[in-house]
């Protein structure tokens, strides 16, 4: 019975942790001075160094923006390069497709972050129990004074950092920014998705699209 509690729990826990959001919106910028009408076409670049990251970046984008009623176009599938052409070929192929607006994604840096969480009391186990340490330590005793004892656990894990922009291709000016973090940058298919929902939500909110 307590194995398919532990058991149940675990799954419970699992499921919760799975279902976080794995990007988080440090802050959003919006130009107070261009207002501007709703952007109905939008072409989506990313700058990822790695075409399948590209591509991912972008088609979650892309299904978003189409579902809000937005059209949208991957850039890779108009700029197939791993890496991007110089601005001259890329201006081109955004003019080509007939948008409004150029929404971009970029990763900006990637950090190591080390959390600790110490043990249960302030004094750690020393790492060691025998007579000369502790003459008058018993079993029982040994054993009520493990339980105040606890590891002190050490993660060190990567935060990405991502900028996303929105360029009005009337002006050419910067409409809407927002930065972005990750702790799970190597999970592209599931960060993409969060971002794009965060993005396209924050992008409607302000009446962009």
């Amino acid at each position: 019975m307590r194995n398919l509690i532990r058991i149940a729990v675990v799954l419970c826990l699992t499921t919760i942790l799975c279902s976080c959001a794995s990007v988080s919106v440090v802050d959003t910028w919006r130009n107070p001075v261009l207002s501007g009408s709703r952007l109905h076409k939008v072409l989506v670049v990313s700058f990822a160094r790695k075409e399948g990251s590209r591509a991912v970046y972008e088609d979650m984008l892309v299904s978003e923006l189409h579902r809000h009623g937005v059209e949208a176009v991957s850039s890779y599938t108009i700029l197939s390069q791993v890496k991007l052409p110089d601005w001259h070929a890329l201006d081109r192929a955004v003019r080509s497709t007939g948008s409004q607006g150029v929404l971009t994604v970029q990763t900006i840096k990637v950090e190591k972050q080390t959390t600790v969480q110490p043990s249960a009391v302030a004094t750690p186990y020393p790492g060691y129990w025998y007579p000369p340490a502790f003459p008058d330590w018993d079993f029982p005793g040994y054993y009520r004074s493990m339980a105040l004892y606890g590891p002190i656990y050490v993660s060190t894990y990567d935060v990405a950092t991502m900028q996303v922009n929105l360029f009005d291709l009337g002006s050419d000016k910067l409409v809407w920014a927002s930065t972005m973090q990750t702790m799970e940058p190597e999970n592209v298919t599931k960060v993409g998705k969060d971002l794009a929902h965060k993005v396209v939500k924050s992008l409607k909110k302000e009446g962009l699209i």
